[in-house]
């Protein structure tokens, strides 16, 4: 997906501005959850989700969905990632 068809997909599903984020290289965060859903696109690196079953590993070009109240952490590969990022926040 190029980062035109995302920035039409977030907001053609609801989703507020697109923003960029980067990741540090390694980065181990805590599980947690948002109250709010996160469509997200890697535009560098490699970005993995980690859930509290799962691992969903993310290249470049690749988008993933998250609902919202969903229990993750967000790690980073060996050299960082950058993505662009949604927010969804319920009616």
């Amino acid at each position: 997906m190029t980062q035109g068809q995302f920035r039409q997909h977030a907001s053609t599903q609801g989703y507020g501005e697109v923003e960029p984020k980067t990741y540090a290289s390694g980065i181990d965060g805590p599980l947690h959850f948002h109250p709010f859903a996160v469509t997200l696109l890697v535009v560098e690196g490699e970005f993995a989700l980690q859930m509290e079953d799962r691992r969903d590993t993310y290249r470049v070009g690749e988008s993933c969905n998250l609902a919202a109240h969903v229990i993750h952490a967000e790690r980073a590969g060996a050299d960082g990632a950058r993505v662009l990022l949604a927010k969804k926040f319920a009616d």
